[in-house]
């Protein structure tokens, strides 16, 4: 027996599977890729802020309930396990969170959009 011949899947001639199968691939490739760069562009950073600040929190009141004395640091709340090392310390803007400590009380600190610390932009989370 002879194999038959490819069929033809376009007007415009013989177009093999494989060929046509690339092309629905680049095609699905390239949308996705528009979605995820105008969604990249929705992120609030305010918000990003928050949600981070908020777990670095968590975090830092986990370790006063084990270590009354002192105030961690970032490092130290990855180091000992009180905060895992795929968790953001950072703000929404890029500046990695600062922890304050009074008493038995804390709050961690974001630079803000302005990138520095000490201006009418900072967010505070707790205290």
């Amino acid at each position: 027996m002879k194999p038959s011949a490819p069929r033809s899947f376009s007007s415009a001639g013989k177009v093999s599977r494989g060929a046509l199968s690339f092309g629905v691939a680049v095609t699905a490739l390239a949308a996705v890729t528009a979605a995820l760069a105008a969604r990249a562009g929705t992120v609030d950073p305010a918000r990003t802020s928050d949600e981070a600040g908020r777990r670095v929190l968590a975090a830092v009141q986990a370790w006063q309930s084990e270590k009354p004395v002192g105030c961690p640091s970032l490092t130290g709340l990855v180091d000992s396990g009180f905060l895992q090392s795929e968790t953001r310390t950072d703000d929404g803007w890029g500046t990695r969170f600062r922890i304050v400590c009074s008493g038995t009380s804390a709050a961690v600190h974001s630079a803000g959009p302005d990138g520095r610390f000490g201006t009418r932009d900072d967010v505070v989370i707790g205290h």
